[in-house]
């Protein structure tokens, strides 16, 4: 007989996972550790908090969120100065502007200054702001430019979405229509301010036709002022700057289309992308020039997205 069938089979043996031993508990973080990692994601930055209290949001882009906040000042003013002086008109009238701000003009501006980038919104902000108030016959950057400047984004956009649904306050509506009830509500609130108005609208047509394709900023540009030391050191530090590298890994140049749908429904409102066009002046090699279509390519352009 063979001597090893004798012995009796040796049973298995069995570890839990808490026999089993760990070389470098280091490597595995503690519930304290855990926490704080949780913690630290949560936090968020003053102006993060103070945009969500005001508007919902707190990645709002860092124009849009100081355009807000001007106008936010404003009204802030306008409550002291009204009390003083028993102007409660005045306190109406920004708080309606404030609201437009908020409710009709942000959410379309969000989106063109992550299309565009913080520096080129920024730059073209000042340079419509300030024709405005030459014509307007007010002082660059007060209340007034500012609304007017609102003003005049919301109607450029109205003006591309004619027949296509466009948020006004709680309710969807043609860009037609959001176009003729923007200048009646500004009308309504802002009667005293009515040469401003008039300037603003005239511009919006003529802007449209004539210069939506001259104030073209190139990308070389934008990124020479972007390693400028006072831009270089806000980009470092406030995380909703947008700068133009992700503006362009996220639509490259040589494949951006004229227009770019804000939404995928087809009966949805569309932001032009020569509204603020983003391109290179050819000095990069392999790289095609980007330069704004004439009206009648955007008009064509337009055309071809629709009826695909």
């Amino acid at each position: 007989m063979n001597p090893d069938m004798n012995q009796a089979p040796q049973p298995e043996m069995q570890y839990n996972n808490s026999q089993i031993p760990i070389q470098n508990p280091q490597e595995y973080p503690t519930q304290n550790q855990i926490y704080q990692v949780i913690q630290s994601n949560n936090t968020k930055t003053p102006c993060e908090k103070f945009s969500k209290a005001l508007t919902g949001s707190s990645n709002i882009p860092l124009m849009v969120f100081i355009i807000l906040m001007i106008s936010f000042l404003y009204f802030s003013v306008s409550l002291i100065v009204s009390s003083i002086f028993k102007l409660g008109f005045l306190a109406l009238t920004y708080f309606a502007d404030f609201l437009f701000a908020i409710f009709v003009w942000s959410s379309m501006a969000v989106k063109i200054e992550k299309n565009t980038s913080t520096v080129k919104y920024g730059c073209l902000f000042l340079i419509n702001s300030s024709i405005i108030s030459v014509f307007s016959l007010t002082f660059p950057l007060l209340f007034h430019n500012i609304w007017s400047f609102i003003l005049f984004e919301t109607l450029l956009i109205a003006l591309s979405n004619k027949e296509k649904n466009m948020k006004f306050f709680c309710w969807k509506l043609s860009g037609n229509t959001v176009f003729y009830y923007s200048i009646i509500y500004n009308f309504v609130f802002n009667f005293y301010f009515f040469w401003n108005i008039i300037v603003t609208i005239a511009y919006t047509y003529i802007y449209k036709k004539y210069l939506i394709n001259k104030f073209g900023i190139s990308n070389q540009k934008v990124e020479k002022m972007e390693n400028f030391c006072l831009i270089q050191w806000i980009k470092d530090r406030v995380q909703t700057f947008v700068p133009l590298k992700d503006v362009l890994e996220k639509e490259p140049p040589a494949q951006q289309p004229l227009v770019s749908n804000i939404q995928n429904s087809n009966n949805s409102s569309f932001i032009p992308m020569n509204l603020y066009p983003n391109y290179y002046s050819g000095i990069i090699p392999g790289m095609q020039q980007m330069m704004p279509m004439p009206p009648m390519g955007q008009a064509q352009g337009i055309r071809n997205v629709e009826s695909n």
